[in-house]
């Protein structure tokens, strides 16, 4: 036994000395999986049961809820909050699912129906392994240095991380779309005009989704590539707007819809909810006042974050990816767990491009990882989207310190 533990020790520490970045992130994962996975055990399955949000008859139905509300007027008869891409593709799906399912008669359609018929609940699972396998894909070619076992060892771990879970259990889309944002940031300077116009293509398909991801498309701003600025934003407008010929809904509807919309949630995850908990529930102010204060700080958040992705020449590309993710998890979007899947972006560019473990890889290190994690007491999602909030704050002081000391020295010079 002890020889096997030594031996165990010994590889762990070449690892460590190999890559010592990625070696602490990964195991950060496993021991708090390991932790969670005990208390699960001890628990008798209630501490996994607890972190989820709907478990036993609502699993999935963010998927099924899609195909029912997209087969029959979802704007106007559901109030589907989706751009008309989405509704578009779930539609499309329902065509090929709705006829296989057993309707008893005197009934109605609903998500439940279908999702309890093999072809929907086939739809679903072909669907997730397509998403991941291509995030797996993906992560091959982009950690080019990797061997297979850490290729396994990081999809294993992120197939183990809350978010993922948590938008598993959900039956949400956000892992195809983040896949797509992947391609986007892979891709988006190529040298070659067919790929990076594919790319812009990929970024169409993930506003498409989920409108707000569009801000990635900032990126090509900050390089001043005008021309090509203009031309994603012409494909990403068509990919957007254009599929509303398709459904009974308009640009007012769903912006009218998506403003009316409040989603439950476990726990704490954006700026909105963060607000209404200290103001609104904790100070006991008024909506109105609790609504104002919410827009103010998302506004300067938004603000301060832009001028530094606009600016900012001299931050670090993944700190850059980072600050965009932050924006997406705790900016103007739906208040829920599965966004931090987002932060798997600036993970994959920190984890490829810092391989020494200084004291501030070390901090970014621990704030990705714990954003990730499967932590076996609760609230999860408040305290990984605290480790967002700290991600955030550390880039915006390092970006706006360094634009105004280098506008003072400008000025000082002049």
């Amino acid at each position: 036994m002890a020889a096997v533990t030594d031996r165990m020790i010994s590889i762990y520490r070449k690892e460590y000395d190999r890559n010592p970045v990625f070696t602490l992130f990964i195991t950060i994962l496993i021991v708090f999986f390991t932790l969670f996975a005990a208390a699960t055990l001890i628990t008798g399955g209630n501490t996994f049961y607890n972190i989820l949000n709907s478990p036993g008859a609502h699993i999935f139905l963010d998927h099924f809820d899609s195909i029912l509300y997209s087969s029959d007027q979802p704007y106007e008869k559901y109030g589907v909050i989706y751009p008309p891409l989405a509704t578009v593709f779930y539609a499309v799906l329902g065509h090929f699912v709705i006829p296989f399912v057993d309707v008893p008669a005197g009934t109605d359609l609903t998500a439940e129906l279908i999702r309890n018929s093999q072809a929907g609940i086939l739809s679903f699972v072909v669907i997730t392994l397509i998403a991941f396998y291509a995030l797996y894909v993906l992560y091959s070619r982009f950690m080019k240095d990797a061997d297979v076992r850490k290729e396994l060892l990081f999809l294993f771990a992120v197939l183990l991380a809350y978010p993922f879970i948590y938008a598993i259990e959900r039956g949400n889309s956000i892992i195809l779309v983040l896949v797509f944002c992947l391609i986007f940031l892979m891709e988006y300077r190529s040298e070659n005009r067919l790929i990076r116009y594919a790319s812009y293509i990929a970024l169409g398909v993930t506003a498409g989704f989920k409108l707000y991801t569009a801000i990635l498309g900032l990126l090509i701003l900050r390089d001043r590539r005008y021309r090509e600025m203009g031309i994603c934003v012409l494909i990403v407008a068509a990919l957007v707007f254009i599929p509303f010929i398709f459904t009974d809904g308009s640009p007012m509807v769903l912006f009218d819809t998506i403003f009316g919309y409040a989603p439950t949630s476990v726990g704490t995850t954006n700026f909105s909810q963060m607000v209404h908990n200290i103001f609104g529930t904790g100070l006991g102010f008024s909506d109105t006042a609790v609504s104002a204060i919410g827009y103010a700080v998302i506004g300067a958040f938004t603000l301060l974050s832009f001028l530094v992705i606009l600016f900012d020449k001299e931050m670090k590309f993944w700190k850059i990816v980072a600050l965009i993710s932050c924006n997406l998890i705790l900016g103007p979007s739906v208040g829920v767990p599965y966004q931090v899947v987002y932060m798997l972006l600036p993970i994959l560019y920190f984890l490829a491009s810092e391989k020494n473990m200084t004291r501030e890889n070390a901090f970014y290190t621990i704030c990705f990882a714990m954003t990730l994690v499967l932590i076996p007491w609760m609230p999860i999602a408040s305290i990984e989207s605290a480790f967002v909030v700290i991600i955030a704050v550390a880039i915006l002081y390092e970006g706006l310190t360094r634009m105004y000391r280098s506008g003072r020295s400008v000025a000082t010079s002049a």
